[in-house]
C-alpha cells in the first residue's frame, strides 16, 4: 500500500492536473494533516508514476508563467488506482497508538498521562469542528447520519478519545499503573500472559 500513489493518481484522475495544482489540493483538502501527506513528497512521487508509465505529463506554457507538466492518468495508472483503493480500504492499517500503549513500562507513566490528556483536549477540539462540520452538511446525504467521511473520522476520534481517557485513569492510579512493568501489561497487569 502506498498512500501517496493512492492521493496523486485519484487526484490526477478527477482531473488532470500540476503538481503544483496537487499541492493546493492537498493542503486545502487537509491531506497533509489527516492523511499525513507531505507535500514535500509530491514531485519525486510523480516523476516515479510517470517513469513506470501510470501517468503522462503533457508540458504547457500560459502567458509570461513558467512552464508546467500537467499530469493525466493512464490505463495502467487507474488498474493501480483500483488496487490502492482496495489495499487501503480492506488491508490492515497498523495503529501507532497500539504500540505505544504496548511498551508503556518504558516511560513515566504520570508524563505519559499528562501528554495523553494534552491530546485530548486536541482531539475534542477536532471532534466539536468535525461535529459542526457534520451538523451544517445539507441533508440528505448518501450515509443517512450524515456526510459519510466526516462520520467515520467523527468515529474514529471518539474511540481515540475513549481509550485515551482510560489509559489516563489507569496511568494516575498508582496500583494498577505499578503492573504495567513489560511488553502488554496494559492489557491485563503482570500476571503471566505467555500460558
Amino acid at each position: 500500500m502506498n498512500r501517496y500513489d493512492l492521493v496523486l493518481l485519484g487526484m490526477i484522475k478527477e482531473q488532470s492536473c500540476s503538481g503544483y495544482d496537487i499541492i493546493t489540493l492537498i493542503k486545502k483538502r487537509e491531506l497533509d494533516k489527516w492523511a499525513k501527506i507531505s507535500t514535500s513528497t509530491v514531485y519525486n512521487r510523480l516523476a516515479y508514476l510517470q517513469k513506470n508509465g501510470f501517468i503522462t505529463g503533457q508540458t504547457e506554457k500560459e502567458s509570461n508563467r513558467p512552464e508546467r507538466t500537467i499530469f493525466s492518468i493512464t490505463a495502467k495508472g487507474s488498474d493501480l488506482l483500483k488496487k490502492e483503493i482496495v489495499a487501503h480500504l480492506t488491508g490492515f492499517n497498523d495503529d501507532p497508538r497500539t504500540l505505544g500503549y504496548a511498551f508503556l513500562y518504558g516511560a513515566d507513566h504520570l508524563e505519559v498521562a499528562e501528554n495523553l490528556e494534552v491530546h485530548v483536549k486536541k482531539l475534542e477540539r477536532e471532534l466539536k469542528k468535525i461535529n459542526k462540520m457534520i451538523d451544517e452538511e445539507p441533508r440528505p446525504t448518501l450515509f443517512s447520519e450524515g456526510p459519510f467521511l466526516n462520520c467515520m473520522s467523527r468515529d474514529h476520534l471518539m474511540v481515540e478519545v475513549k481509550y485515551a481517557k482510560e489509559a489516563i485513569r489507569i496511568l494516575k492510579d498508582p496500583e494498577k499503573s505499578g503492573k504495567i512493568n513489560g511488553f502488554f501489561y496494559l492489557n491485563f497487569g503482570n500476571r503471566d500472559f505467555q500460558r
